[in-house]
């Protein structure tokens, strides 16, 4: 057995106590732990603060002239494959002893195979997730350059590589380097580099500018458009030309952007024309088309279907995601469709707290019922407090990198079971890369650090590890120099 890192002191309970560094050098925040327990045997804790005093009964203890002392929250055991807290308090004086892997991993209770998340917190133990705990959707929440995008990557090619349905919303075009491998060789994670060019399929609307660059050009159908879903396209803000569109469409049926003009041509109102131009300018954006794009074709069985909107506007965005959400939703329900997950970046855009969007309905109703039908979600957003609070308590599985607004903060901890104020205190001073994970597969809540993506990334350094960060810095040297040479 490795020796001792310290001993019992003070006044002990079965949930927490304090020990005296004996070792300060081997000791950190945050490193698991293991003490004897008369009754209940080894047990499992976690050092959660660690104190400088000036005590010189304590000092006795450790034959130093310097005194550490280490706040331990307790975590227990596991028996019969239920995580049990000891039923007696510890001994003081008792030793303390750096817990090994192999026992933080039983007494934690993760999965020897799954989806690979990272290691547990600055241990060598790997986080498996069960895959099918994510159809009971996730949420990932952070501020800007903390992760979240890089660590749904991870999510993602771990998805892929299980042959998983996905469908992925992409307002900024962040995860089209997933195509590309990673140029990573030796990490900490054992991970290899890895491109996803035939698993991940690009779609974009013919309205944007990077249409070119697409594998499929997206279109929706031009029938039966909501005067709900043409006001937020059109951005008609005037009462009268609403309640002419209202008017205009109230005894159609089966009526294209075209039939709405022609009922509007009839009506006697000058105000017509305004919203007449507003319809002709959607109409001719050619994302309205006779024959769309088959949605069944965004959930098969080892593809990935990326919908790219650089350069969309918002109110198309919020549109598109509406239609193509709920005719995803409904040919599930029909089994028309595979089981699959849509992934949603910037969520707080399509599902925001205060305002709705024509998205929001559709992607509530698929947190709300979409796990009964195979139909999960995973929602990312860089401001938690913008994101509609019903749809992240529907999320079994949250993955919080750091946060430090107070809106944001008061979110998460409204809206996510498991959260103390100790993790709270753990949620701001993360650094990037690392996150607390909460999920009913783990009794207690945890600090992953993130692992290395298999494939590229192209939205920045932030999260990157140092090997990562040396390559990368070397690329961009190197084209550099290719630029500066090519001037002479």
């Amino acid at each position: 057995m490795r020796n001792s890192i310290g001993k019992i002191l003070g006044t002990a309970s079965a949930f927490e106590f304090e020990f005296a560094i004996t070792n300060p050098k081997n000791v950190r925040r945050g490193n698991y732990i293991k003490v004897w327990n008369d009754i209940d045997g080894w047990i499992i804790a976690q050092i959660s603060e660690i104190l400088a005093l000036d005590n010189p009964k304590i000092a006795e203890v450790t034959k130093k002239r310097e005194v550490f002392v280490a706040k331990a929250r307790v975590i227990g055991k596991r028996e019969e494959g239920k995580l049990k807290m000891p039923s007696s308090p510890f001994v003081p004086g008792e030793n303390v002893y750096i817990a090994e892997d192999s026992s933080i991993a039983e007494t934690l209770g993760f999965e020897k195979e799954g989806i690979y998340l990272g290691l547990l917190g600055e241990t060598g133990v790997r986080v498996n997730l069960n895959p099918n705990s994510l159809q009971k959707h996730v949420c990932i929440l952070a501020k800007t350059g903390s992760g979240k995008s890089y660590t749904a990557g991870v999510i993602i090619e771990e998805l892929l590589d299980r042959d998983i349905p996905l469908l992925i919303i992409d307002p900024h075009g962040e995860y089209i380097s997933l195509k590309r491998p990673n140029k990573i060789k030796d990490n900490e994670f054992g991970i290899q580099p890895k491109g996803y060019a035939e698993k991940i399929v690009v779609y974009a609307p013919p309205i944007s500018p990077f249409a070119r660059e697409a594998d499929k050009i997206l279109s929706l159908e031009s029938k039966n458009l909501s005067p709900e879903e043409l006001i937020e396209l059109s951005n008609l803000r005037s009462p009268s030309a609403q309640a002419l569109l209202y008017q205009s469409v109230r005894d159609l049926e089966n009526y294209t952007i075209s039939d709405i003009i022609k009922e509007l041509e009839k009506i006697k109102h000058n105000g017509k024309w305004t919203l007449i131009g507003a319809l002709s300018k959607i109409e001719q954006s050619g994302l309205f088309k006779e024959r769309a794009t088959d949605m069944r074709e965004f959930l098969h069985r080892g593809k990935a279907s990326l919908i790219d909107f650089r350069g969309i506007d918002p109110p198309y965005q919020a549109l598109i995601v509406s239609q193509i959400a709920s005719k995803v939703f409904e040919l599930r329900k029909r089994g028309e469709v595979e089981p699959g997950i849509i992934v949603v970046e910037e969520a707080h855009n399509f599902i925001p707290e205060r305002e709705k969007t024509v998205a929001t309905n559709i992607l509530r109703s698929i947190a709300s019922e979409g796990r009964k039908f195979g139909l999960g979600l995973i929602v990312i957003s860089q401001r938690p407090a913008k994101v509609d609070k019903n749809v992240i308590s529907q999320c079994n599985t949250q993955i919080i990198m750091r946060v430090t607004n107070p809106n944001d903060i008061n979110a998460i901890k409204k809206s996510v079971e498991g959260i103390t104020s100790e993790m709270v205190k753990e949620i701001k001073r993360l650094a990037p890369g690392y996150a607390v994970l909460v999920s009913p597969e783990i009794d207690v809540p945890i600090v992953v650090k993130v692992r290395t993506r298999k494939s590229a990334y192209d939205g920045g350094f932030a999260t990157l590890n140092k090997e990562e960060k040396s390559t990368e810095r070397r690329e961009r040297e190197k084209k550099g120099f290719l630029k500066r040479l090519l001037k002479f």
